[in-house]
Order: structure tokens, then C-alpha cells, then sequence
């Protein structure tokens, strides 16, 4: 079978970025790391653990960052034991086709959700498990390194692949295919929420700066999670702001204005000062970023009220240089999220993206924008790379019968 996959090899990643120097994007060719090839049919490492028969995945912003290597080898994530073969497609929906022995909680026929596609102390079989995974947040397991991974085949990417029960979610059967390739990225737009639930009492304001598939998503886990709170939504192109505003958002237009309007949004005081240097008095209540960027941070640390949270719920491999002068001088409360987890509640954050899709049947048709067969990867890159023309928000591949 044919799988996508990252090739954790020092030599074709300097080669790469070399490439990167003469053309901006030097696509999926033969000097980049990520390979769409013939790799061996999965089998059962043990008997703990399952196969699954794909159906489709989500083209997730971390997907596309491997793919275009743009990580810098300075970042914390860089320096985290790995491991040599990283296969992509994370945001999937699939079938159970066999499940081993002492595999628990699933079982052949059932449909499945990618959890988590990282290793982690049950996948690694240490027992016992370390403290992050024992609370149930085993995408920060302490115990990188310190075990041996399975051989396991496949992602989401991949026809079909081996799992860990502990990676999978059992999707409700309430849930269609294509509400269920929204799991994954809506549990990461809820733990982002519910990390600034104590702000988010009725009458507060928050503030989701981005108009992707988890900006849109944190409207809707807004609306449904704290439903007394006013939802502004900053995003930069007009087909993003249809959207939002569907879901429930008030839409401020990003750039240059943004100050201006959230001053005006929140009664606070828009403030201007030498070197065009922009700041808000007052400001939002919690501000979520899901874009990540230096810029878009920056921004969030500026738009929060005194006493308000940030929440940075988008990623960047690449570290940059920041003003964290909000922090003190505001006294900010900052925090970010790592995918998902264990919520106050003591459930699985998909358990609660499950309730939220459940009571927004409208979302799969509003955000999922693409479909492509999963050999037409490139297309599908294109698609997501080039918002602005093609108007993508969630993209999606899809395997053959």
C-alpha cells in the first residue's frame, strides 16, 4: 500500500532547506523529506493492538508544516526524542478490521477517530505509565525516549494502519463520516475554550483571532460551551467571515484595524505611540489565537483586558522575537494547549467535541470546503496553501474503496 509519510533524516532536511533558499517552495519533489510511497501492509505489533481500514482524513496545518519543513531545529519540539519514520494524517475516520486478543475497548466493525498520533507510555508499554498519561494527557508523556516504539505502519494518510486502542475514539453513531473527520480538530478548538472557561462567564467577551478550521470551530465550542459570552472573530478573508458569522460570530477584519475595532468592540481605548506601536485599554476578556504566529500573539497579548487569559491554541515551529512586555504590564494570564486532553470534568475532550458537533449538524457542510482522492495529495496541498484563490477552510483526502 502507498502511505505518506515524514523521513526523519538529518541530511535530506539540510538539503531542503538549501533548495528553499533559490525557490520558495520547493513542493514534494525529490529532496523533501515527506514521501507519498509503497510502504509494507500493517500488521499487529502485539496482540494489544488494532487495524484499522481508513476512510478519510483532514489536512491539518501541522500535516502541511511537515510537508514544507518548516520547522526550525531550534524549537522546543525539535529537540523532543522522536521518532525516525513519522507516518501523516492525524484528523481521521476509519474502521476497526482487527483488533488483537488483549486489545480493549474496541473491536472489529467499530468506526474510529485518530486521538492522538504520538508516542506515548501505553504505546511505548511502560507500565507503570508516567504522570501526564496516568491523568490522561499523554500528549505530553514525560517518558519520550525512554521506551521502545512499536513498528506500526500507517496514519491517517494511509489506506490502512496499526493502532494502539489508546490513539482511537469510538465515534458515536449519531455522527456521520463527515462530522467525524471533525473530531480531532474541534477537541483541539474545545480544550483551547475550556482552557479559558473561569473568563468566560455570561456577558464576557472573547476574541479568536484566525479564520481556519480551528478558529471557526472555537466559534462554534464558544457558542455551545458559553453560550452567555459575545464571540468576535478576527479573519482575513471574506469567505472565512461568512462562515463565522453563520456560526454566531461578530467579525472584525485582521491587520492594521484590528486594534481600533476591538477597542471599539470592548469600550476600551485604542492607543497609539511612537514607531507605530498599538496597544487597547480595556480589551477582551480572553482572546484565543489560533494562528500562532509571532504577529498573531503578539496581538492577543496586546487585546486582552488587565486580568484576561491568552490562549494560544495554534502552533509554530519556527521561534521568532516577542514583546512579552503585556504580560507584566497587564498582568496577562497566558496558557496554550497541546491538541487535547482530560477536561475539569474528567472527560475526554472528544467526548465533549462530540456533543458540540452533535448539536451543530450544520458544521461539516460550512467548513468542509475541499474533497480530494488521497493520490491527488498535491492538489489537495495546493488547495490549502492557497487560500485566497481556492477559498479552502477544511480539506479533505479520501482513501478508495
Amino acid at each position: 500500500m502507498k502511505a505518506l509519510y515524514f523521513e526523519n533524516d538529518p541530511l535530506r532536511y539540510a538539503l531542503y532547506r538549501a533548495a528553499r533558499l533559490t525557490h520558495p517552495f520547493p513542493r514534494l519533489g525529490r529532496l523533501s523529506p515527506v514521501r507519498y510511497a509503497e510502504v509494507p501492509e500493517p500488521a499487529l505489533p502485539d496482540a494489544r493492538w488494532l487495524k484499522v481500514s481508513n476512510i478519510a482524513c483532514g489536512l491539518c496545518g501541522t500535516d502541511v508544516h511537515f510537508m514544507q519543513m518548516d520547522v526550525s531545529p531550534k524549537s522546543y519540539s525539535a529537540a523532543l526524542p522522536g521518532i525516525k519514520r513519522k507516518y501523516l494524517g492525524h484528523e481521521s475516520v476509519g474502521e476497526v478490521i482487527e483488533a488483537g486478543g488483549e486489545a480493549e475497548g474496541l473491536r472489529a466493525g467499530d468506526r474510529v477517530a485518530f486521538r492522538m498520533d504520538w508516542p506515548c507510555c501505553a504505546q511505548m508499554g511502560i507500565d507503570p505509565p508516567c504522570r501526564q498519561c496516568a491523568a490522561g494527557s499523554p500528549m505530553l508523556c514525560e517518558n519520550l525516549g525512554l521506551g521502545t516504539m512499536p513498528d506500526a505502519v500507517g496514519g491517517g494518510f494511509s489506506p490502512r494502519m496499526a493502532v494502539h486502542p489508546s490513539q482511537m475514539f469510538k465515534i458515536p453513531d449519531t455522527l456521520g463520516n463527515d462530522a467525524a473527520v471533525l473530531l480531532e480538530p474541534m477537541a483541539c478548538a474545545a480544550h483551547g475554550v475550556l482552557k479559558a472557561e473561569n473568563h468566560l462567564v455570561p456577558g464576557a467577551r472573547v476574541l479568536i483571532i484566525g479564520g481556519g478550521t480551528i478558529g471557526l470551530l472555537a466559534v462554534a465550542a464558544c457558542r455551545a460551551l458559553a453560550p452567555g459570552v459575545e464571540v468576535f472573530a478576527s479573519v482575513r478573508y471574506p469567505f472565512q467571515a461568512k462562515v463565522a458569522k453563520v456560526l454566531g460570530a461578530r467579525v472584525l477584519s485582521g491587520g492594521e484595524n484590528l486594534y481600533a475595532q476591538s477597542a471599539e468592540a470592548t469600550e476600551g481605548r485604542h492607543i497609539k505611540g511612537l514607531f507605530s506601536n498599538e496597544i487597547v485599554l480595556g480589551g477582551f476578556d480572553a482572546v484565543l489565537d489560533t494562528i500562532g504566529s509571532e504577529a498573531s500573539f503578539q496581538q492577543s497579548l496586546r487585546l486582552a483586558r488587565p486580568h484576561g487569559r491568552v490562549v494560544l491554541l495554534g502552533i509554530n515551529f519556527a521561534p521568532g522575537r516577542l514583546d512579552y512586555s503585556p504580560i507584566w504590564a497587564r498582568e496577562v494570564e497566558v496558557t496554550g494547549i497541546n491538541c487535547h486532553g482530560i477536561e475539569r470534568d474528567g472527560r475526554s475532550t472528544f467526548e465533549t467535541a462530540a456533543e458540540v458537533i452533535g448539536k451543530t449538524p450544520e458544521l461539516p457542510g460550512l467548513v468542509i470546503t475541499h474533497r480530494f482522492p488521497m493520490n491527488d495529495y498535491r492538489q489537495a496541498l495546493r488547495a490549502f496553501i492557497n487560500k485566497r484563490d481556492s477559498g479552502a477552510i477544511k480539506v479533505v483526502l479520501e482513501h478508495g474503496a
